[in-house]
């Protein structure tokens, strides 16, 4: 088994590395995946835009057995159920890692744009509650919410296939 990743700003890769180091599994960006046997089994990490999980499709000829999507929300947004059917991984094990993001300042090109947008919208919502807030918050000043303890379902469903034989 290996870790196959795709990240943007780092979150997403410092937890396949995190991940790497506690398992020992060797790890490539989705740019490396020539180097991998296509019978070979796949842990897939991708962060996620609108629920979908960047870069996971380039991988659907491979041996994919479990996907790990990083977003900023407290879970995964809009809702598991969704993500799972959105990136149709539908009887495959899902994870949500909560990741992070850059400060909107640091942010360039249409994301920095669609961010500004979107914050203006959250912003001129009446019904602000305390997610639309910390929304807003993340967005403008950044937030990593990368921490080695939320890799502990992805460790025990490793470790469950490592007793089973089949890592």
């Amino acid at each position: 088994m290996v870790i196959v990743y795709e990240s943007k700003t780092g979150f997403t890769k410092r937890y396949a590395e995190m991940l790497a180091a506690k398992t020992g599994l060797k790890v490539f960006r989705v740019k490396e995946i020539s180097k991998i046997s296509p019978d070979e089994e796949i842990i897939f990490l991708g962060w996620m835009k609108v629920g979908k999980i960047q870069d996971l499709d380039k991988l659907r000829k491979f041996n994919v057995k479990a996907v790990c999507g990083s977003g900023t929300g407290r879970t995964a947004e809009p809702d598991t159920e969704t993500v799972i059917a959105r990136n149709k991984i539908e009887g495959m094990p899902f994870f949500y890692l909560r990741g992070g993001c850059l400060p909107l300042k640091e942010i360039k090109g249409m994301d920095r744009i669609m961010l500004s947008l979107f914050v203006k919208m959250l912003k001129s919502r009446k019904d602000k509650d305390e997610r639309t807030e910390e929304a807003i918050a993340i967005i403008e000043n950044g937030f990593d919410g990368v921490k080695e303890e939320n890799l502990a379902d992805v460790l025990e469903w490793i470790n469950a296939k490592r007793a089973e034989g089949c890592v």
